[in-house]
């Protein structure tokens, strides 16, 4: 099956799509059967994608977190059903109910009720046991067990939870637990560890559609490692796959129960994963723990894509058919036609199906968003500045840190040689551009896979008539966050 995709294929679409580089790995009946690199992992040098390059596999991490916590399962040490507080009686959250009721099982189908708040990771120098009790300080935006919505955060606290329980971090139990086992050699837990490495992706993105591919520079996830932090290459991914396929059975050992298994990969709770759907393919499927699950052409297939800054990368089977395959692009989001379109045409090409024009179908989708297929651009203040109007204070009052007991810190900092203010958060310093009075527009804030256009607006003492703190929007599903002046 050398020949499963040939090379006019592919990059027929990574040029359509601005794709650098693309890596694949297929496996069928317990071999692989397929691997190869098209393009190149790095634009400077030229040097090529292969099966074998590093690169971030994002959400995808999210199948290894669930990994560690079934594996606590299987020896009696974690029951998914039984309240977190029963395992960490100083776990809370916002929502007094839910802090009280939330289990494990609740946190891996993402039904928690929390918003997104992707911005208060990552936090260098802060603990996981930290960043978990700045939990009760961050707002929900749906009842809690009402709905599953994705959610980084509630994944980054799970990896907290096998801590806690297992007296071992998240990385030493990923480590000695899977990767080992499985012979995943080169597979790493930090950007670090990825770039030491003699052949790793670059990871580019293309800003407003102008053709032109810029190096995006990932960030060390820290606190939300269980999230998203594991870097791997297509060929090691295959292994993991293998081992799902086979019900928790790798080359003759068993590392996990066939029961968890199962409870792994039933899907439990709806989602919209796609803005398409066809006869062979639905819009809709469920979330499971760690892992989507949606149907094609009858078939049920289980997989997780993942999106972070400069990657795109998918992991799929169809346990049936004991078919699996590992896609992994240095490009940022929005990635998802261009690997659907892959995906679809393997399955196709693997299993002898009829063929479709799934290059056709996927390009209408070019600039339509929808399911977990979106925008990496944000803008919470559309608009233009309100002429005549000016800030109420002089320059110096607006500068200094400014603290959220969920977010940390943040500055506020005064540019030399003008009357310039510039936001300082998570290394990247923003220009803040007078909307009116004491508001303003700050574009393009780092969260996550989005970069966020917000309003800051600044609040001042009712007595004394000084500056005492400003509201932030950086969650899109929450009212501005408070941010208290601590520090001139």
């Amino acid at each position: 099956m050398n020949d499963l995709l040939d090379d006019g294929f592919v990059q027929e679409q990574m040029a359509y799509w601005n794709i650098p580089g693309t890596a694949l790995a297929i496996c069928l009946d317990d071999q692989l059967i397929f691997e190869k690199g098209y393009g190149v992992r790095n634009l400077k040098t030229g040097a090529p994608m292969t099966p074998e390059t590093l690169g971030c596999i994002a959400s995808g991490s999210k199948s290894f977190t669930f990994g560690v916590l079934a594996l606590l399962a299987d020896e009696g040490r974690l029951d998914f059903d039984r309240p977190v507080r029963e395992y960490i009686p100083d776990f809370a959250m916002r929502d007094p109910f839910a802090s009280q009721e939330v289990t494990v099982r609740d946190m891996l189908y993402h039904r928690t009720g929390l918003a997104d708040h992707d911005a208060t990771w990552p936090a260098p120098g802060v603990s996981r046991e930290e960043y978990m009790h700045r939990l009760k300080f961050l707002a929900p935006d749906r009842p809690f067990r009402s709905t599953a919505e994705y959610n980084n955060v509630i994944y980054g606290i799970l990896g907290h939870i096998a801590e806690r329980i297992s007296g071992q971090t998240w990385e030493e139990l990923v480590q000695e637990r899977i990767l080992d086992p499985l012979g995943m050699k080169r597979t790493c837990l930090t950007v670090g560890q990825m770039r030491a490495d003699s052949d790793f992706a670059v990871g580019y993105f293309e800003r407003d559609r102008s053709g032109v591919l810029e190096e995006m520079p990932p960030w060390e996830m820290g606190v939300a490692a269980p999230a998203a932090a594991v870097n791997s290459c297509a060929k090691e991914m295959i292994n993991w796959l293998r081992l799902h396929i086979n019900g928790g059975l790798f080359e003759g050992r068993r590392l996990f129960s066939e029961a968890v298994m199962e409870e792994l990969h039933r899907g439990a709770v709806d989602m919209r994963l796609l803005p398409w759907h066809w006869d062979e393919v639905p819009a809709y499927g469920r979330y499971a723990m760690g892992w989507k699950v949606t149907f094609y052409r009858g078939m049920e297939v289980t997989f997780h894509t993942g999106e972070i800054e400069g990657y795109c990368a998918m992991e799929a089977f169809i346990r049936e058919k004991k078919l699996g395959f590992m896609l992994m692009v240095n490009r940022h989001k929005p990635c998802s036609p261009y690997m659907f379109t892959l995906a679809y045409t393997i399955i196709d090409r693997a299993l002898g199906l009829p063929a479709v024009d799934w290059p056709a179908r996927l390009r209408a989708f070019d600039g339509k968003f929808g399911g977990t297929h979106y925008h990496w651009k944000v803008d919470l203040m559309p608009g233009t500045p309100v002429p005549g109007t000016c800030p109420t204070h002089p320059r110096e009052q607006y500068t200094g840190l400014f603290q959220n007991e969920g977010y940390g810190q943040l500055q506020v900092a005064a540019e030399e040689g003008g009357d310039s203010l510039s936001l300082v958060y998570k290394g990247w310093r923003l220009p803040m551009e007078h909307f009116h009075y004491d508001t303003f527009r700050v574009r393009d804030i780092k969260e996550d896979t989005l970069f966020v256009t917000a309003p800051l607006t600044y609040h001042y003492d009712e007595i004394t008539g000084e500056i005492d703190g400003l509201y932030l929007r950086l969650e899109p599903k929450v009212p501005s966050l408070w941010f208290k002046k601590v520090c001139r």
